[in-house]
């Protein structure tokens, strides 16, 4: 049997302290920016609050949350979550979506009693309020019964992602410009958990 190393491999190789130390630095800057992710999350809890909606970040997977208040009960996570999230570039921890994404998360109805079908209900009823407006949420990957709609925001690159980032004021922009869309959902997210109530 023969074995031959790559062209890859024998500069890995030979350059092998390099990797080592840049290996390093990639483990310290995914902390950091942890670091800035949970500092611009604030400075988005205090954006949103006016607005109507409360917030969370989970810094580990690079994704900030919103909700109406009216959307939890007590020590209850959110019936429903506004996600914007894969803002970080490829390589980032659990980062995998090729591009950044808006999803609306229902796996909190299951935390009210909700069955799987309740929820497929739910989530058809949420599409027939939306009308036309639902066809752009039809993002592959949607699912009736945690997330039925999403969508990716493909015109960020992921060289565009890694400068969001690089500040805290790229990032915060990139959220303002990016979550109306979502908060245009929550009247008709309103109206449907009203219905649930009854």
């Amino acid at each position: 049997m023969s074995f031959s190393y790559s062209d890859m491999d024998q500069l890995v190789l030979q350059r092998w302290t390099d990797v080592v130390g840049l290996l390093e630095a990639h483990r310290g800057v995914q902390d950091r920016i942890e670091e800035m992710i949970e500092v611009v999350g604030e400075r988005v809890a205090r954006w949103a609050r006016p607005l109507g909606f409360e917030t969370s970040v989970e810094t580990r997977d690079a994704e900030f949350r919103a909700w109406r208040p009216g959307w939890s009960e007590k020590r209850r996570d959110p019936k429903v979550v506004l996600a914007l999230g894969g803002f970080c570039p490829l390589g980032f921890r659990k980062t995998d979506a090729k591009h950044p994404y808006q999803w609306v998360y229902i796996e909190g109805l299951s935390n009210y009693r909700m069955k799987e079908p309740e929820r497929i209900a739910f989530a058809g009823t949420l599409r027939s309020a939306l009308g036309d407006q639902a066809k752009s949420w039809e993002a592959d990957g949607v699912d009736d019964t945690e997330c039925p709609l999403g969508r990716y925001v493909t015109g960020i690159s992921n060289i565009e992602r890694a400068q969001l980032v690089s500040s805290p004021e790229a990032l915060f922009a990139f959220v303002v410009e990016q979550y109306p869309r979502l908060f245009a959902l929550a009247d008709v997210i309103d109206a449907e958990l009203k219905k649930l109530d009854r």
